[in-house]
């Protein structure tokens, strides 16, 4: 295996295999890794799963010529060398110049049949029938079941909505959602399979969310082109509009037009063929295959990222939720309307969940959230992954099935949710590194979450023993150390139900709009608001320094945080909650940003230090007691910026050319608007 951008003159020798779950590479001499490296349970640090290899590049020994290998096309009699371009963009070059002559062609034509099968139940996940024992968290909302929804609907205290089961039956309309729909509780059955018929795929709107004040947030597709089709839209608008108290007109937001066409506007999510290049244009940039390259695009990086456009549609994706969170704030009822209602409705409802509900913020809330927007509704993951679709090829020739469309919605819907992430760092419970390991387990197809394209297809497989293997039990693949990484220690967490009596007296001097604003985020919409996931595309760059992207000590890590966390506390006990809420919320900048846990700091700091120049403030003995129970003289120091915990801890995943020092990634906000290249191992730069 040669060395990434090494100019294809070192590398590593060992053996290559290729199974019917992985491609794995067993180096000849192990090398010593970092003790603090993320370490799978299922993969080692050269494995990739076969539904993670993205393209397969014949070369000839060199850095230069190569040639795409097409599943079933023409192999030719000699392979000298590999490269397999992965979908979350790691980059594997393999030489077969030591080998004998055969070795290199069994390996392309095993790799090119069992990477690229012809039927959907060739997949690893549908041999793997070893029992599965579920550990899941006990607040997790799976969405399999009526009652499922029902609890939603309970907890969510929605009233005027009620739960159909009629999709799940002979006259089901929604073919890809599963068989539990929640619908306004003035319409009927009847009622809602004549409509269907005048939406695209028979997706008529369904609440998805709602707020006891009788907002709510529905998703739609788009109505054909008939002539019954306004009537059909109206009458349910308007069972829509009655379930609201106070009889508020529901606001349609249309995401896009036709989803497989071409729509112009500079604020309209694009269709997926776009999306698709978009993310092409992504990976070129973050996958050069010579160190050449990779300086040429360097000296070009900023402007070919801006023609890639994949930030300006994640704006877009995050502009919309915005608008809708600000209608839901409003009490007013929101209708997401696009194409068949499983793509952008999904990305757009799950952030606009996000922003107005700190359950979703939460490790169990997240993974309801996609259980409920992405698997229950029926995303299509085997047409937007490139896998091949449920059920007999020729069947569904005959059929006249529509062509599948590959596009990386879900990427698009993770990308938006780390740049909440970075612009509220102490709002949600998971990290970054969170993230980054959902979006390489959605390509792991020994779990059955991401390998289906609606429920029905799931519920097929099982009544043949398909073993469903949900990737929410992450102690199937990593260690409790590993595991500690997924939850961030900035986290605020959800108010509890006990409160002191000075802040149950604060909370009730606060309107309800005033209550529901602090509730509510309020993201910067701007595409020079938007920054590159470097963790996530770029952690596979040697020569590249990337933010957040290297190795890092964990218990320096945890002892800032600890430190932060500390001063929250002493503060929270010598200030009334009351200060607090007034103060954090006078210093946080609009929209939040990056410096508003550094901005809340402060004006806690200065709080504080009012309270003790007050008659009634916390005694002084108390106070010095408090100063010396403190473990460190540092812990006093309240730092202007967030430590962010985005360690990325993957084994293999940064080589050990690029590990720096153990020191903390705080940045500067000056320091990431740098409009210069990309920085370099070779070009210091401050921590």
């Amino acid at each position: 295996m040669l060395t990434p951008l090494s100019e294809w003159d070192r590398g590593r020798f060992g053996s290559l295999f290729v199974t019917n779950y992985k491609l794995s590479f067993v180096p000849l001499e192990n090398s010593t890794t970092d003790e603090y490296c993320q370490r799978n349970f299922l993969l080692g640090a050269y494995d990739v799963p076969l539904t993670g290899v993205g393209a397969v590049w014949l070369t000839d020994g060199g850095p230069i010529r190569r040639r795409r290998l097409m599943p079933y096309g023409d192999m030719p009699a000699k392979v000298k060398g590999l490269q397999v371009v992965c979908k979350n963009m790691k980059v594997l070059t393999f030489s077969f110049a030591n080998s004998p002559i055969d070795n290199g062609r069994k390996i392309a034509l095993a790799l090119m049949h069992h990477a690229f099968p012809k039927r959907h139940d060739l997949l690893f996940a549908f041999e793997y029938r070893e029992p599965y024992y579920p550990t899941l968290p006990s607040d997790m909302n799976m969405f399999h079941r009526p009652g499922d929804w029902k609890r939603e609907l309970e907890r969510c205290e929605c009233p005027h909505w009620r739960i159909t089961c009629i999709n799940g039956t002979s006259d089901a309309f929604m073919l890809t959602a599963g068989e539990t729909l929640i619908v306004p509780s003035s319409v009927l059955d009847y009622n809602l399979m004549e409509s269907a018929r005048h939406f695209r795929s028979g997706r008529v709107p369904i609440w998805v969310w709602g707020r006891p004040e009788g907002a709510a947030l529905l998703r739609s597709g788009e109505l054909l082109s008939t002539e019954q089709s306004a009537t059909a839209e109206s009458v349910l608008l308007e069972q829509v509009r009655r379930s609201h108290p106070k009889l508020t007109p529901p606001h349609v937001i249309y995401l896009c037009g036709n989803t497989f066409t071409n729509t112009s506007g500079a604020n309209i999510l694009p269709p997926l063929t776009t999306l698709q290049t978009s993310y092409k244009k992504l990976v070129e940039l973050c996958t050069p295959t010579t160190l050449r390259q990779f300086w040429n695009q360097d000296s070009q990086y900023y402007t070919i990222l801006d023609e890639s456009r994949w930030l300006r549609y994640v704006a877009n994706c995050i502009a919309f939720a915005d608008d809708a969170a600000e209608q839901l704030s409003n009490n007013v009822t929101v209708v997401l309307q696009e194409g068949d209602g499983v793509d952008y409705c999904a990305v757009v409802s799950c952030l606009t969940q996000l922003l107005v509900d700190p359950y979703f913020r939460t490790i169990s809330g997240f993974q309801s959230l996609i259980q409920k927007e992405w698997i229950a509704l029926g995303h299509p993951f085997c047409d937007r992954f490139g896998l091949p679709r449920p059920g007999n090829p020729k069947e569904l020739a005959v059929k006249g099935a529509p062509l599948a469309q590959a596009a990386p919605v879900l990427l698009l819907f993770l990308d938006c949710a780390w740049q909440l992430l970075q612009q509220f760092p102490a709002h949600f419970q998971y990290t970054e590194t969170y993230l980054t390991t959902l979006w390489d387990c959605a390509h792991n197809h020994i779990f059955d979450t991401f390998l289906f394209n609606c429920a029905r297809d799931r519920d097929l497989a099982v009544s043949k023993n398909f073993v469903q293997r949900p990737v929410w039990d992450w102690g199937e693949q990593f260690s409790e150390q590993d595991k500690a990484l997924f939850y961030n220690p900035l986290y605020m967490g959800i108010k509890p139900a006990s409160t002191t009596q000075s802040q149950r007296l604060s909370q009730s001097s606060l309107s309800g709009a005033e209550s529901w604003s602090v509730r509510r985020l309020r993201p910067c919409r701007l595409v020079a608001g938007a920054e590159l996931w470097a963790q996530c595309y770029e952690r596979w760059l040697p020569p590249l320094d990337a933010p957040a992207a290297g190795p890092v000590q964990y218990h320096v890590h945890n002892y800032a945080a600890r430190a932060q966390v500390h001063t929250i506390h002493k503060l929270s006990h010598t200030v009334g909650c009351g200060e607090l809420v007034r103060a954090a919320a006078a210093s946080v900048p609009a929209g939040g940003g990056r410096g508003a846990v550094g901005a809340v700091l402060r004006a806690l700091a200065a709080a504080a230090g009012r309270a003790r120049r007050r008659p009634r403030a916390v005694p002084r003995a108390q106070l010095r007691r408090a100063r010396t129970d403190s473990p460190t003289k540092r812990e006093a120091v309240v730092p202007i910026h967030p430590i962010k915990p985005t360690l990325q801890r993957f084994r293999g995943g940064v080589p050990a050319s690029r590990a720096g020092p153990a020191v903390l990634p705080v940045q500067h906000e000056s320091h990431r608007r740098s409009p210069e290249p990309r920085r370099h191992a070779s070009q210091p730069h401050r921590r």
